[in-house]
């Protein structure tokens, strides 16, 4: 009996090792939370750092209440929100935390640095943490807009998701418009026509008051026709080769000879917002997120309005902006699946049905755009639709690393052909040069 009683004993000490060994039972497997993607265990603390832009304003307000919200809702996850003054600060000491070893956990990132993290092995694909337990079902996934989701891929794997995002709209006073008796225009001709007639000829107004950016020549270069901005292995700008040429050089001329007569008036920076609340520009090319700013400098004095771009020969188009949010691998496990949590929260429907409500960013899923909140929110303020419907018409030009530096080299040399300091085509063998100059060494 001694023998028998020992043999069950030594295996049923055998058995409990191996279990250990192999991670068995319930409660091992509810503290070994953090080893799921995406899984928190009630039982740890995690602290997570978010880099962010947000340092002014509404959209300051509004990721500090919903960070709040997150946190009461998650009393053992700390959010640090690390604000800084602007995306090129944010940047740029992303890039030295990651040259160092010591990046945040998660940053709002552009679509070009992403790609360069990438390369570096610095970023996280989020591919794990969506297909884990703590993830997104089929239809949640189809539930974000196409377009944004993919915004977030690079080279067909989801490394980002969508968050603060926009699209260049036409802003314009609605009041002076209807007082001359000029519609809203649909087209890039009637949009030349309309500032022709609004501006007057004392100089006490213009139709459009301009800082020229890449963003606005992309538009008119792809409404005009124009392809690829890129070669396909991202290496050499193609805007300058034929046919996309005859479309580089329509969107370089297009209100060149509007600048000459004094109807566009060009300016620095956000100086354009100064011109148009104070009355003295008719229109204005801005992003959807440029609208709590320009609705408080117009403070009631005439009813602001945006409008989808207008088409060209080759329909509507509109540059998609803002950030996406990105993991970044240099961070434990446990960190990366609080960041993730957190990461889904901000994207969740209601999140996103109060952040379009706060700040002047699109929704990011249809559930948002479609709940009574934001429904209601729209029929109050119609003026603020163009950017969802503006939505099936976003691009981005380009996710390699040194689009960043096509951008300046683009912007410069379209405000010199329209202030006319460089013929057009001048301007676009000088850009196309010097951008693929950029791009064929990464």
């Amino acid at each position: 009996m001694r023998r028998n009683w020992l043999r069950i004993t030594v295996f049923a000490l055998l058995s409990l090792l191996i279990l250990s060994a192999c991670g068995g039972g319930s409660s091992t497997a509810d503290n070994s939370a953090g080893d799921t993607p995406g899984v928190l265990d009630k039982d740890k603390k995690y602290t997570v750092e978010f880099w962010e832009a947000f340092a002014t304003s509404t959209n300051k307000t509004a990721l500090e209440t919903l960070t709040k919200q997150y946190m009461e809702k998650n009393p053992n996850v700390t959010i640090k929100l690390q604000a800084f003054d602007s995306y090129d600060t944010l940047r740029t000491k992303l890039n030295g935390a990651i040259s160092d070893g010591k990046p945040p956990a998660m940053a709002q990132v552009y679509e070009s640095w992403a790609m360069k993290y990438k390369q570096s092995d610095a970023l996280a694909s989020l591919k794990p943490y969506i297909e884990g337990k703590n993830g997104f079902s089929k239809d949640e996934l189809n539930d974000f807009y196409p377009v944004l989701l993919k915004d977030g891929e690079l080279e067909g794997e989801q490394y980002m998701l969508p968050f603060n995002k926009s699209v260049i709209v036409l802003y314009y006073n609605e009041d002076m418009l209807k007082k001359e008796g000029i519609a809203v225009p649909q087209t890039f001709d009637e949009l030349n026509a309309a500032i022709q007639k609004l501006t007057k000829s004392d100089g006490s107004r213009w139709g459009l008051s301009l800082t020229p950016s890449v963003d606005d020549w992309s538009i008119l270069y792809k409404a005009f026709g124009g392809g690829d901005f890129t070669s396909s292995d991202g290496t050499k700008a193609v805007f300058g080769d034929e046919p996309n040429a005859k479309a580089s050089l329509q969107a370089l001329k297009n209100f060149a000879p509007l600048v000459k007569s004094g109807a566009v008036h060009v300016t620095k920076q956000y100086n354009w917002q100064n011109d148009f609340a104070s009355g003295k520009a008719a229109f204005a090319i801005s992003t959807v997120a440029s609208y709590p700013f320009v609705k408080k400098a117009v403070d009631g004095k005439f009813k602001v309005n945006q409008a989808v771009m207008p088409s060209g020969p080759s329909g509507h188009f509109t540059s998609l902006f803002g950030t996406n949010l990105a993991m970044f691998s240099g961070v434990d496990n446990d960190t990366r699946n609080a960041a993730w949590d957190y990461m889904k929260f901000l994207v969740s429907s209601a999140s996103n049905s109060y952040f379009v409500q706060q700040t002047g960013y699109m929704p990011v899923r249809k559930s948002a755009a479609e709940s009574p909140e934001l429904k209601k929110y729209f029929e109050q303020n119609p003026d603020r639709k163009a950017g969802p419907d503006s939505m099936a018409y976003g691009f981005v030009p380009s996710v390699m690393p040194a689009w960043d530096d096509c951008r300046t080299e683009i912007t410069t040399n379209y405000t010199s052909a329209l202030t006319g300091q460089a013929s057009p085509e001048d301007a676009l063998k000088k850009m196309s040069q010097a951008c693929s100059s950029a791009l064929s060494q990464g």
